[in-house]
């Protein structure tokens, strides 16, 4: 008898220590089900915090399967730096402080994909709060609306004199190689002629490769105080270097070295980089034009007036950018090799037909001419 309670005993024993019910399939049981709560529990709250920031950055907190903001809902200007894409899934980082542009206003027009939405094709325009506005320059593997996709390489290029055709002569990648254009020109980490270089060549190769993009200024600067250039349309011109400067005004009668500072000071942000154009950023904009734009053969294109104007009022706005083939040369910060006052403009001006949007021209960088102005650039860090 007292075996057979023994036997019972061991058996309930045995069941409740390893049955289905029992205490560790219980407490095995219980621990999943706290992990799994504490799963939920930070998806949750990631999801939410997600959620906010979609709100925060414009996005309306619709869903979207990248985790990106849909550009198109920008409205509003951004409090840091914004990851975003279009419609189409092409990446796109707003710069703390700017919103996009939307349709219709200052003569922007998104016609890519025919609903009027801001598709990297079209060339997105930003703007801060002071009204100076900035494209974006796509760069890397581009999805286009047929489900094809282009490929545009940051480079330094030439330009074939009849058709437009670019020849890449030097890939952002190698940008620590010297490597010479028509045997004079040569973009330079840095430099002991006259000219000032790109600020960091590294970083903006870097940067630009990693955001899919950088930003060219819409418009030729124009005046706002000593140190610091809009980029906007400009109010009046500039007549003479004797002329005083006002706010506004076209900023021509400018050296290259002055240029360079200027546009660096444009903007003081830990988030982004202003800088003077250099010869990568020219060129792939205009590649990027070619491509997406009915000027297929836009780097031979001259100036469409034949006195100097206000920028953005001459009619040369291609992809939603004004006056690289017109209104005044350019400076860069290309160097021409073997001069002691080193030659260094791009671009079209009202003074000559001979001058072109790809052209290279020859200019002393310690002088300023009428027909001479500049245009900033920015990356996003």
């Amino acid at each position: 008898m007292t075996i057979v309670v023994l036997l019972i005993l061991a058996g309930i024993t045995i069941t409740y220590v390893m049955g289905d019910n029992s205490i560790f399939k219980l407490a095995q049981d219980a621990k999943d089900k706290t992990e799994q709560a504490k799963n939920d529990e930070r998806d949750y709250f990631n999801n939410l915090d997600n959620t906010i920031n979609q709100y925060i950055n414009g996005n309306g907190g619709g869903s979207n399967p990248s985790g990106k903001v849909d550009v198109s809902t920008i409205t509003d200007k951004v409090d840091k730096n914004t990851s975003a894409e279009d419609s189409l899934g092409n990446p796109i980082t707003i710069p703390e402080g700017f919103k996009v542009v939307p349709d219709g206003q200052d003569g922007v027009e998104y016609t890519y994909t025919g609903d009027k939405k801001p598709t990297v094709q079209d060339g997105i325009v930003i703007e801060d709060g002071e009204g100076n506005q900035f494209v974006w320059i796509p760069v890397g593997e581009i999805k286009n609306k047929d489900g094809s996709t282009t490929t545009i390489t940051l480079g330094r290029y030439t330009f074939n004199s009849t058709n437009g055709t670019p020849t890449l002569q030097q890939n952002a990648d190698n940008y620590t190689e010297v490597v010479t254009i028509e045997s004079c020109f040569q973009e330079l980490e840095t430099s002991s002629y006259e000219n000032i270089v790109a600020k960091s060549l590294s970083i903006f190769v870097s940067k630009t490769k990693a955001n899919g993009g950088y930003y060219l200024a819409r418009y030729e600067a124009s005046y706002k105080d000593d140190t610091h250039c809009y980029s906007k349309v400009s109010t009046s011109t500039r007549s003479s270097s004797s002329t005083t400067l006002t706010s506004g005004m076209l900023w021509n009668y400018i050296t290259q070295p002055e240029a360079a500072e200027i546009a660096r000071n444009m903007y003081t942000s830990t988030n982004f980089e202003s800088d003077l154009v250099n010869s990568y950023a020219w060129d792939t904009a205009i590649v990027f034009i070619q491509t997406y734009s009915e000027y297929n053969d836009y780097s031979k294109q001259n100036s469409k007036n034949t006195t100097l104007a206000n920028t953005g009022v001459n009619n040369d706005k291609v992809c939603n950018i004004y006056d690289m083939a017109s209104n005044t040369c350019e400076w860069t910060t290309e160097t021409f090799a073997f001069a002691v006052t080193p030659w260094t403009g791009r671009g079209g001006t009202y003074f000559s037909s001979y001058y072109y949007t790809a052209i290279r021209c020859e200019r002393d960088t310690s002088y300023g001419y009428d027909d001479y102005s500049f245009r900033s650039l920015l990356y996003v860090k």
